[in-house]
């Protein structure tokens, strides 16, 4: 091979690499607007994950989350989304939405770092949910969050 074929496949390698850390460094890196969620008479601050990547990245590797901090994931349309534990630090409570009300919860979900991907628990809805709201692990308890409460995002 001549010099100039040898550099071409040196740039091309290193743009692909530089391409896939962006890819996968983007969600720790881009600060995402934050918003307040309310659930009942409950406020939280909350981060969106409202498409395939915010959704994926989820909270994985965060090492924790404020007291009234959490993610709030948004679908499409309704569904029966399963949840798993893949990269968590903390243990979390989802709150299960389907429109604007609360259709249950699964409570004090604990990291499972000693599972494989393919032995991860995972957590489903009790019904169709287009949204999901994950918290600190003892937050539905402490707020009192209860089934039916109605939930709202500030514009």
């Amino acid at each position: 091979m001549n010099k100039t074929v040898i550099v071409i496949l040196i740039l091309t390698v290193i743009v692909v690499i530089l391409a896939v850390v962006a890819f996968y460094a983007k969600p720790f890196f881009v600060a995402s607007e934050k918003k307040i969620l309310t659930v009942g008479n409950q406020a939280f601050e909350v981060d969106i994950a409202d498409n395939a990547l915010t959704r994926a990245q989820g909270l994985s590797g965060k090492p924790s989350l404020g007291e009234r901090e959490g993610l709030f994931f948004l679908f499409s349309s309704v569904g029966n989304y399963g949840f798993w534990m893949k990269g968590m630090n903390f243990p979390i409570d989802i709150v299960w939405i389907s429109g604007d009300k609360v259709i249950g919860f699964s409570e004090n979900l604990q990291p499972e770092p000693q599972k494989n991907l393919f032995n991860l628990s995972i957590y489903y809805p009790p019904g169709e949910a287009d949204k999901v709201l994950e918290i600190n692990a003892g937050a539905v308890k402490k707020y009192n969050l209860q089934t039916g409460d109605t939930v709202s995002l500030a514009e």
